[in-house]
C-alpha cells in the first residue's frame, strides 16, 4: 500500500487509532513537516525481493525423512543403505533383513564395513542392594531387595584420540581364528575344519568377503550373520578390583556388583523369510510365550537355524608399540579411576540412581560456598550422612 496522493483536510477532532482509546495515544508523538496523523498508519511499498531472497518452495525441499546426523561417525561416511528391521534399546542389538544381505556377498561386506564405523558405547555399572524384612498389610512379612545406588558411567570417548575429529585411536575388523570355537554356518560352535573341527582342513583364515560369500551360497532355510564391536585394552578386573575397594572402605555391606556392559555392541543379520519375521515381531512372540507354543518353536528354530560368528570389530582402548611400550587412547586404568574415585564415592554415598556425567567431576572438585547459602546447608547434611555411613556402616541386610 503507497503514501496517500491527497493531502488530508485538517480536522479539529483526529480520529483516534481503531482500537484504541483516545488515551492510549502516546502525547509525546509529534509529526513533522513530512509526516502527518493520518500518515503515520500507513507503510510504505516493500522494496521488491529479487528469486534468489525468497525461501525455497516446499516442493523444492527433498521428500522423506532425513538421515540422523552422528557426531561420532567420521565426516563423509555413506549412511546405511538398510535399515534396521528392529532395534533392542535394552540389549543394545540392531535386527536387519533384506534380501540383499541373503544374496549379495559385496553388499553385505559393504553393510559390514560401515557397521564397523559406528563406535560401541562401553560403560561401567556400580550397582549396590541389600535386602529388608518388610511387614505387609496382612501381617505377613517378606524380604524385598532394596537399591542402595546404582550408577552408570559411559566411557566411549575414552576410545577416540581426537573425539572432535571423530578419530578413533585404533580401530580394526577381523574374523575368527582357526583355533576359535564359534559358529561357523554351523548350530553348534566349532574349530575350523583340520583344527578340531569336522571336514578337510583349509589352508589360512578365510577373510571377511570370504565369510559374506560363504554366507550368501549357503542353502540353509534358516540362517544368521552376527557382527560384534569389541572393547579391548583395559585390565577391565583390575578396575573392577579397585572400585569394589573404593565402595568397601565406606564401610557398605550390602551385595555390591561391578561390571562393564557394552551398548550397541551386536548386529544380528537374518535372511528374509517369512519365519525370521514373525520370530522378530513382538506381538507373534508374545502369543508364543502365552500358549506355551515357543517350548516347542524355540527348540526346532535353534536347531534349523545356521548361524555365522566370523566377524567382529575392535576398537582398542590402548594398544602396544613396535618397542613394547604401551600407548593409551585417551586415559590409562589408573589415570581414569583417580578421576572418578572421589566422584563415584560421593554418589554412592548420596545413594544415586542413574548416569554420572561431566557435572559430577566438576562439583566434586567445588569448594564449599564462603557465604554460607541453602547450597552449602544441603551439602554439609549431605556430606554429614556421608560420615555417618562411614562411622556405622550401611547397606547391610536387615
Amino acid at each position: 500500500m503507497g503514501k496517500l496522493q491527497d493531502e488530508p483536510i485538517p480536522s479539529p477532532n483526529p480520529a483516534t487509532p481503531v482500537g484504541e482509546s483516545p488515551s492510549s495515544i502516546n502525547l509525546n508523538s509529534h509529526s513533522g513537516p513530512s509526516l502527518n496523523s493520518t500518515e503515520r498508519y500507513f507503510d510504505d511499498d516493500p522494496t521488491e525481493l529479487h528469486a534468489d531472497d525468497l525461501p525455497p518452495l516446499y516442493s523444492d525441499l527433498e521428500q522423506g525423512p532425513s538421515e540422523p546426523i552422528n557426531p561420532l561417525i567420521p565426516p563423509g561416511t555413506n549412511a546405511l543403505k538398510v535399515r534396521p528391521f528392529l532395534q533392542d534399546k535394552n540389549k543394545g542389538i540392531e535386527y536387519y533383513l533384506d534380501h540383499r544381505l541373503d544374496t549379495n556377498p559385496e553388499f553385505l561386506a559393504e553393510h559390514l564395513a560401515h557397521l564397523a564405523v559406528i563406535p560401541p558405547r562401553p560403560h561401567v555399572h556400580i550397582r549396590g542392594v541389600h535386602s529388608e524384612q518388610v511387614r505387609k498389610s496382612d501381617g505377613k512379612s517378606e524380604r524385598r531387595e532394596i537399591v542402595d545406588f546404582n550408577l552408570q558411567i559411559e566411557l566411549t570417548h575414552l576410545l577416540y584420540e581426537d573425539i572432535q575429529a571423530q578419530r578413533p585411536f585404533l580401530r580394526e575388523n577381523t574374523t575368527a581364528g582357526n583355533f576359535e570355537k564359534v559358529r561357523r554356518g554351523t548350530v553348534f560352535p566349532t574349530r575350523a575344519p583340520g583344527f578340531g573341527g569336522a571336514g578337510v582342513a583349509e589352508e589360512g583364515t578365510p577373510s571377511v568377503e570370504e565369510w559374506c560369500s560363504r554366507y550368501c551360497k549357503s542353502r540353509a532355510g534358516l540362517k544368521n550373520f552376527s557382527f560384534e564391536r569389541q572393547v579391548e585394552g583395559w585390565d577391565f578386573d583390575l578396575l573392577r578390583g579397585k572400585l569394589e575397594t573404593l565402595l568397601r572402605s565406606t564401610n557398605y555391606r550390602g551385595r555390591l556388583t561391578v561390571e562393564f556392559p557394552v551398548l550397541n555392541a551386536r548386529v544380528e543379520i537374518y535372511n528374509d523369510c517369512l519365519t525370521n519375521r514373525w520370530r522378530l515381531t513382538k506381538w507373534i512372540e508374545m502369543i508364543f510365550v502365552f500358549t506355551l507354543m515357543f517350548v516347542f518353536t524355540w527348540p526346532w528354530l535353534l536347531l534349523r537355524t545356521a548361524r555365522w560368528e566370523t566377524v567382529n570389530a575392535r576398537w582398542h582402548l590402548s594398544a602396544v608399540d613396535t618397542v613394547g611400550r604401551k600407548k593409551y587412547a585417551n586415559l590409562s586404568e589408573e589415570q581414569w579411576y583417580n578421576m572418578w574415585a572421589r566422584p563415584i564415592q560421593k554418589a554412592a554415598l548420596e545413594r544415586r540412581q542413574g548416569t554420572l556425567d561431566q557435572g559430577d567431576l566438576n562439583r566434586a572438585g567445588l569448594t564449599p560456598d564462603p557465604q554460607g547459602g541453602f547450597a552449602s546447608a544441603v551439602q554439609a547434611g549431605v556430606d554429614a550422612m556421608g560420615v555417618v555411613n562411614r562411622s556405622f556402616g550401611w547397606g547391610g541386610d536387615s
